[in-house]
């Protein structure tokens, strides 16, 4: 509601203007920046500065858009509306477009690149080798001018890898999880450190009663409590965690009440001739020295509870006239509730090598405490930022995993130094203090019950905050990864055989042996139906190596052997009697049924579904091979001729596995040398 004209109105927060007096009261949310001319109110602007202890705002003190009212009433008058309010300043830094940084997608302009550059300068020098070859036969020189250039490309690489992707976006759309970029799926799946958020990421924004420790039995703690807070009307999330423990109900009737104030930590009541009962901050309650008490309460505030005093005075309760001195009578003990599903997620990723980081506005020693909880490694190492220089907190990154009294600019500086430290980032967030550091991550996630705000610049969205699905969301990532690395290689395969049978070809002054349709059986069964199939199946391994390595690692000898069984097919054919079109027919059925072998090696370990496929996929191919000889360009062979090519095989399968292990220990020997020439060239330096 507002003032206008000396009248109050309803009015939709956005038709609130400049200058407009707004009325605020207990569970209302501020929707601009405004500062209070009459009244008090208790804030919570845990969305903004990731505190989540009540704020009292007093005439003069600004109000933040995004907040919410816990207690009280003022007049407030708006002073920045729109996109000069400081929700929007945060918002529109964090809008500012960035690109994803996507292995798959610079792999993928790798790949284009290198095809792009070697593709023109080999259809000239294979047009020029053909038209010599052929006797300057047109027709000729043209056909195998194509076979040798189409099949350096890829296709459907690209096609395949967009689909995988737009798969996952729906698999995580059934699982409640609005994906918002593409390739955040595979991020968060190469994600190595996780930077959590603790409150509605690893709590649920409540606290709980632990325990209530009576210090003297002159007097009842339940009922104390149960009347002081019903008493005072609070509803901050204190308040409403003491009226679970206690129940709701004034046992005693209240003849004043002071509710709850930032400014001096604990609330009260008087009770007539039962005097008066406060509870709050125990550093903050007027009384006598007592040693033991203070290390009682040291003890349990080290072991990360929230710890309130209760005392007793006989004196009235008021503003103006307050005991300077109270009698305690006991201790309240609160945690904060953890998410039930925070355990088993947090376990997840630690067993998958993810290091975890807790980023809070709170005090860090509670916040450690609930990572411990959790399961979070380290957890005991925390700091609190409170005054330190950016190089300081850039230097703390890598050193702590917990990190207290964090404002929104030092969360960005965190997690720009974990980025700097190689490290691939994901950041949890559900309040605005948290989009310029969400913005930074590799990948950010954001809670649907959050600030509008973090959700608009988050890559997804977890629809249900549920923290729960995000295991999920990696098994979706791996999925993508480890399905479009396999397929991808037998895509390269084809690429990487083409390029090395022309150079070949050109080497030797003989015309490239295969036209387009001779490649028709690996272009469909190989690299088309069953790489499809295979980037669909679920796999949850983890993501090894770098996607170029991966895939050539496992291209390169695939084309090797399919180039040395063509090789062999054409230099036997004639040795056993071929003629010129059986030894060409032979040769295509090498490369084909070597390429059928790749597959099968590359698809293990085999269950029942790659199994299937498998199996599925050499029927086709003997199908095809039997009854559609006109289309893929081939003619029947002399059963001479059909041993020969099987021998080929039977050799060309042993070959392929040594190489792909010779290759496999030649990348661990490179992984073993490196960091110790590393090493050595340190300790030369020093």
């Amino acid at each position: 509601g507002v003032i206008r004209e000396g009248q109050g109105q309803e009015i939709p927060s956005s038709g609130l203007v400049l200058d407009d007096r707004v009325l605020l009261e207990a569970g209302k949310q501020i929707c601009a920046d405004c500062v209070v001319l009459e009244g008090s109110i208790e804030v919570n602007e845990s969305l903004l500065t990731g505190e989540s202890v009540s704020v009292r705002k007093n005439p003069g003190d600004p109000l933040y858009g995004g907040s919410f009212v816990v207690s009280g009433s003022c007049t407030a008058l708006a002073d920045k509306v729109g996109e000069a309010s400081y929700v929007q300043q945060l918002s529109a830094q964090a809008k500012q477009y960035k690109k994803p940084n996507s292995e798959l997608m610079k792999a993928m302009k790798k790949i284009i690149n290198f095809i792009g550059i070697i593709i023109i300068p080999m259809a000239c020098l294979m047009g020029w080798n053909n038209y010599r070859a052929t006797g300057g036969d047109i027709v000729e020189t043209v056909t195998q001018t194509a076979g040798s250039i189409i099949g350096m490309i890829p296709a459907g690489m690209f096609l395949l890898t967009s689909v995988a992707l737009a798969v996952g976006v729906i698999n995580l759309a059934k699982k409640k999880t609005l994906v918002q970029d593409l390739y955040c799926i595979e991020m968060l799946a190469r994600t190595t450190v996780l930077c959590l958020d603790k409150t509605g990421t690893l709590t649920d924004g409540n606290m709980s009663v632990q325990a209530g420790v009576p210090l003297t039995n002159q007097h009842d703690l339940p009922a104390v409590v149960r009347s002081v807070v019903t008493a005072t009307k609070d509803r901050n999330l204190t308040a409403e965690a003491l009226l679970r423990g206690f129940g709701e109900a004034e046992l005693y009737e209240a003849t004043a009440a002071l509710p709850f104030s930032s400014a001096r930590k604990l609330s009260g009541a008087s009770f007539g001739s039962r005097g008066s009962y406060v509870l709050g901050a125990p550093e903050f309650i007027p009384r006598g020295s007592d040693p033991e008490l203070d290390a009682r309460i040291q003890r349990h505030a080290e072991e990360g509870l929230r710890v309130l005093l209760v005392a007793h005075s006989d004196r009235p309760l008021s503003e103006e006239d307050f005991p300077d001195r109270f009698d305690p009578i006991g201790l309240i003990l609160l945690e904060d509730h953890i998410r039930e599903d925070a355990p088993e997620t947090i376990r997840h990723f630690r067993e998958n090598g993810v290091a975890l980081k807790v980023i809070s506005g709170d005090n860090p020693a509670p916040v450690a405490n609930v990572a411990a909880r959790v399961g979070i490694a380290g957890a005991e190492k925390y700091i609190n930022l409170t005054g330190l220089s950016d190089e300081e907190v850039a230097a703390a990154a890598t050193q702590y995993n917990v990190f207290g009294r964090v404002t929104p600019d030092q969360k960005a500086i965190l997690i720009k130094a974990l980025k700097a430290a190689k490290k691939t980032v994901a950041m949890t967030g559900d309040g605005v203090n948290d989009i310029l550091a969400m913005k930074q991550a590799d990948c950010s996630i954001a809670m649907a019950a959050g600030a509008e705000a973090a959700r608009s610049v988050a890559h997804l969205v977890l629809l249900d905050s549920n923290f729960a699905s995000m295991p999920s969301v990696v098994y979706e990532g791996r999925r993508v990864i480890n399905n479009i690395q396999k397929s991808s290689s037998l895509f390269f395969m084809k690429t990487l055989f083409s390029l090395m049978l022309s150079l070949i070809t050109i080497l030797a002054g003989i015309a490239y042996p295969f036209t387009t349709s001779n490649m028709l059986l690996i272009e469909f069964f190989i690299t088309g139906l069953s790489t499809f199939f295979l980037a669909l199946q679920p796999n949850h391994n983890l993501v090894r190596g770098k996607f170029i390595s991966t895939v050539v690692r496992n291209a390169l000898p695939a084309a090797v052997v399919m180039v040395a069984s063509v090789l062999a097919a054409l230099a036997l054919g004639p040795a056993v009697g071929l003629n010129e079109k059986q030894t060409s027919s032979m040769a295509v059925l090498a490369v084909t049924f070597t390429a059928y072998i790749v597959l099968a090696v590359v698809a293990w370990p085999w269950d029942r579904y790659r199994l299937i496929l498998i199996l599925c996929v050499f029927a086709g191919l003997v199908l095809a091979g039997t009854f559609l000889k006109g289309l893929i360009g081939i003619v029947a062979i002399p059963w001479v001729g059909f041993f020969t090519l099987v021998g080929i095989l039977a050799v060309a399968f042993p070959v392929y596995l040594l190489m792909r292990f010779l290759f496999f220990r030649g990348e661990l020997l490179i992984r073993w040398i490196r960091p110790r020439s590393r090493m050595k060239k340190r300790l030369a330096q020093k």
